[in-house]
């Protein structure tokens, strides 16, 4: 969060965000937030999430477009946080601040069960993970925005990548160019209805609670236009990303022979379009990498020293995210 937005985050912000859903101040408590203040309330017996977002990260039009997505998935049987309405029968509200920016509201139903851990990754699970996953990918190909919503951006559109110069430094340029030729051959990938489409683009196990094996998906603030592959990958990604060198094939081999059963049990891919995981792979460690240097201390943060450690030169030297016979986990 940039100093400049902590400063006009002010008591008053909270109390009119509280006025908005029917609440006194003190019903807020803090969750946490990274790149967005994040409380929750209860009330009538029912908890809640509110996500209070600056427009130097996201517009009202962007917030606006993430709930049309989000109610459509909600309606359509898909297992996610149900936005809910302010006491103006609204999704998204506005609170002006004195420098003349403003912060968006919206607020979301609280998700059953629990944050996943690396002690309760059942096999179910994994295979749940696929399935819903799918659902999403499956309802999205006949998704269209409601009247008056803005399309959301394209995946290359995201500040992150178009930013990414001002994140990094000059000792850094190799780094950029291997960005470069990333995006440049995923732009070379054929667009269709059945790769393409709005997608999450982040649902790693902070990104949803589970409950019986079932999952409730959470933070679609990274929503954009991608290639369905992306998700998948991005799941992979984050599961195995930190885990030591030696156990990284073991946990991935068994997480995609369930996960892909799940996924594949709901929606196709086809099988040239599933083999393109490993650019995606990529795309995520390059995209961590400049998220480290925009938001990290990189030279107190110890997370930070590590990923660093870990994937600067692999990054460089173009080496595979991981090595896996992809094949394997596919069937028509």
């Amino acid at each position: 969060m940039e100093k400049y937005v902590k400063e006009l985050f002010t008591e008053e912000v909270l109390e009119i965000t509280s006025k908005l859903y029917g609440i006194e101040r003190e019903d807020l408590y803090i969750v946490g937030g990274f790149e967005n203040y994040i409380y929750g309330f209860d009330k009538d017996n029912k908890s809640y999430i509110v996500r209070i977002t600056h427009n130097s990260h996201r517009t009202v039009d962007q917030v606006k477009a993430e709930m049309d997505f989000l109610f459509y998935l909600a309606k359509s049987g898909a297992n996610v946080s149900m936005p809910i309405t302010t006491i103006n029968n609204s999704f998204v509200e506005t609170i002006e601040c004195l420098d003349n920016s403003h912060f968006i509201i919206c607020a979301f139903t609280k998700a059953e069960g629990e944050r996943p851990n690396r002690t309760n990754l059942t096999n179910e699970m994994f295979y749940n993970y696929g399935k819903t996953i799918g659902l999403f990918h499956k309802l999205t190909k006949n998704y269209r925005e409601s009247e008056g919503i803005v399309k959301r951006y394209n995946w290359d559109e995201d500040t992150l990548i178009v930013n990414a110069s001002k994140y990094l430094s000059s000792d850094d340029q190799i780094i950029l160019e291997r960005l470069d030729e990333v995006i440049q051959s995923i732009k070379m990938i054929e667009k269709t209805k059945d790769n393409f489409g709005l997608i999450h683009t982040d649902i790693h196990m902070g990104n949803f609670f589970v409950k019986d094996n079932e999952l409730t998906v959470f933070d679609f603030d990274d929503v954009s236009y991608q290639y369905f592959i992306s998700d998948i990958a991005i799941a992979l990604f984050y599961l195995v990303f930190m885990v030591k060198e030696e156990q990284q094939v073991e946990l991935a081999d068994r997480f995609l022979t369930h996960f892909m059963k799940g996924y594949l049990s709901i929606i196709k891919i086809s099988k040239s379009d599933y083999m393109k995981m490993p650019i995606f792979l990529k795309l995520r460690e390059l995209i961590l990498y400049v998220v480290i240097f925009r938001t990290l201390n990189v030279q107190q943060d110890e997370f930070a020293r590590v990923f660093i450690d870990r994937y600067r030169n692999r990054i460089i030297n173009k080496t595979p995210f991981i090595n896996l016979d992809l094949e394997k986990y596919y069937f028509d």
